[in-house]
């Protein structure tokens, strides 16, 4: 727990300078007229977290992710420091000051408490042994490629699973910190945790200082999602952190239009955000039609530069992502076979591309059924996909699609009746519909789409209650069932994952007080290729190279046609 602790703290001070650093840089190029937006320090946090992804991005195609990344990142943030480090100083201490003013003494007494408790349980939770199958498939030996080498061109030709390239692996290796404590960390998962964790306890406590309250019951969203996923802390998850960017987008996006912020500057910083979510993973894509509602303003007012800075900002966190995807696949976006547009040696065979891609959809949609009938019946997998889940996201399931149809039942009947539509609040709630069709015909797992599922859980019957005087008495009953169904299942969600996570805490209390649970170790036999030895399962063994068996060779019978340089560092491709 303490070095859980140590880590977020290290991470924490960076992030937030760097970040500092990313917003005033910005600010001082696009933000040239002030609205009223207060910058809340969880701007700054998470534009750091995508500020460093990108540096250690940028580190790994030259070498590996470790010591040097870090000593280069502390020389940044000591000489910001000393020339910024007053202004920091003050417009964290103003925001500081502004939150102890609004809220009650009560209030910041309990909310003090919360956060204590929640930060040891969390970092508990967090100093577990990794439990998801992905950790030890192939998340575990991606970080130690990064740490160890680097970005490797071609890595993937020895396990095809090292090509499923998220940017957050390179944060991950960037903030493992072996080189101080001697083994690799898993702990960023719980700090993107206890980030949305706070922020949304926050958010709550400050929900009076807001006309509406929509944003705040999306912040007990926040708060319901970290504790669902506390199971996966002590996991370098890659589903946690673009779910968590989801949720803050939408959380400060509803918040930004509840004061009437004018100001295009945060809508589009918040676009931005989007785009980092995206690059960490893809089936988060649908954010980023956000984007729509600063660039028609923007549009209008013939902000040409604007535009243009903003859609360059966009292409510098991408462009990173799309380097390293080459660089490990041959592919600017791995499984997207349809973009093919460099022919380069070290490519992966297009036919193992499609069949990932086919693998995935079929485990997602019906795993008992053949290929064929997972894929190529209509929505015939749809009632295996449905009763093969879980009892509790089946309800999940019920509830938002229940909810949705009032939402644009609801929407309809306004219209007909022409009676006033918020504009401005449709297209969020368009942009979750969008995202979870997406979901749904891609790879519905709940993993990748908490965000979209639990947002219109709160949000649709929030828009309603506010309106509730003006409906008949089925309307009211109509909003009171939807209020009901949407309650009743974050109530579901709290009690069950919040008993696990106690059972979580329970079991690292007498052990993982001063230390995190290390990677586990697995035996595998070892094969000889000019001059390096590479790993592989014995005859019919799982794929479960985790961290320490390095470097994995999926198969042995690629030994043959695998093509080495005279160091790892050289790559790989296959003749």
């Amino acid at each position: 727990m303490i070095v859980v602790l140590i880590n977020w703290i290290y991470i924490m001070i960076t992030t937030y300078i760097t970040g500092n650093a990313c917003l005033r840089l910005l600010e001082h190029l696009f933000r040239k007229e002030r609205g009223n937006w207060c910058r809340t320090p969880f701007y700054d946090l998470f534009a750091g977290i995508m500020c460093t992804t990108c540096y250690a991005q940028v580190y790994s195609l030259f070498g590996g992710v470790g010591l040097g990344a870090n000593i280069g990142l502390l020389a940044f943030c000591l000489i910001y420091i000393v020339v910024f480090g007053k202004k920091v100083a003050g417009e964290f201490g103003g925001w500081f000051g502004k939150r102890r003013e609004e809220i009650p003494s009560i209030v910041k007494k309990g909310l003090i408490c919360v956060l204590v408790i929640g930060t040891a349980a969390y970092a508990l939770a967090t100093s577990g042994a990794p439990k998801l199958i992905d950790t030890d498939w192939y998340h575990a030996q991606t970080i130690r490629w990064i740490e160890e080498y680097g970005c490797v061109t071609g890595v993937a030709n020895l396990f095809y699973s090292l090509g499923f390239n998220s940017a957050q692996h390179y944060f991950d290796a960037l903030y493992s910190m072996k080189a101080v404590f001697g083994v690799s960390l898993h702990a960023t998962g719980g700090y993107f945790g206890i980030l949305l964790f706070f922020h949304g306890l926050i958010r709550l406590a400050g929900w009076k200082t807001h006309k509406r309250h929509i944003g705040a019951g999306l912040a007990f969203a926040e708060v319901v999602y970290t504790v669902i996923v506390t199971a996966f802390f002590a996991d370098p998850y890659t589903d946690t952190l673009p779910n968590c960017l989801v949720f803050f987008i939408l959380t400060e996006w509803i918040t930004l239009l509840e004061t009437e912020e004018e100001e295009d500057f945060p809508y589009a910083f918040l676009c931005i955000f989007g785009v980092f979510a995206t690059v960490v993973k893809t089936s988060v894509v649908m954010v980023v039609l956000l984007v729509i509602q600063p660039a028609i303003k923007l549009i209008k007012n013939k902000s040409w530069g604007k535009i243009a800075g903003y859609i360059c900002t966009g292409i510098i966190i991408a462009v990173p992502f799309f380097i390293t995807n080459v660089r490990v696949t041959g592919y600017l976006v791995y499984l997207a076979s349809a973009v093919d547009l460099f022919d380069v040696p070290w490519k992966i065979d297009i036919e193992i591309v499609k069949y990932s891609v086919a693998s995935m959809i079929h485990d997602a949609r019906a795993v008992n059924a053949t290929m064929d009938e997972a894929l190529n019946s209509g929505l015939a997998w749809v009632p295996t996909w449905f009763k093969n889940d879980s009892a509790s996201h089946r309800i999940l399931y019920l509830a938002v699609c229940f909810l949705l149809v009032f939402d644009i039942a609801g929407t309809f009947f306004s219209l007909v009746k022409k009676k006033a539509v918020e504009i401005s609040m449709l297209l969020p709630r368009l942009v979750v519909m969008i995202g979870l069709i997406y979901w749904f015909f891609t790879i519905p797992q709940v993993k990748y789409c908490w965000v979209f599922l639990l947002f219109p859980l709160v949000v649709v019957p929030m828009i309603y209650l506010e309106k509730l005087r003006d409906y008949g008495k089925i309307g009211k009953f109509a909003v009171m069932m939807a209020t009901l169904a949407g309650g009743a299942v974050l109530l579901m969600y709290v009690g069950f994952y919040g008993l696990r996570t106690l059972g979580y805490v329970k079991e690292a209390l007498p052990n993982n007080l001063v230390r995190q649970v290390d990677y586990q170790r697995h035996e595998m036999k070892p094969v000889e290729k000019d001059g390096h030895t590479f790993y592989v399962r014995e005859e019919g063994g799982a794929i479960v190279c985790g961290y320490y068996v390095f470097p994995y060779l999926n198969e042995e019978e690629l030994l043959d046609r695998l093509v080495t340089g005279e160091k790892l560092s050289d790559g790989f491709s296959l003749e």
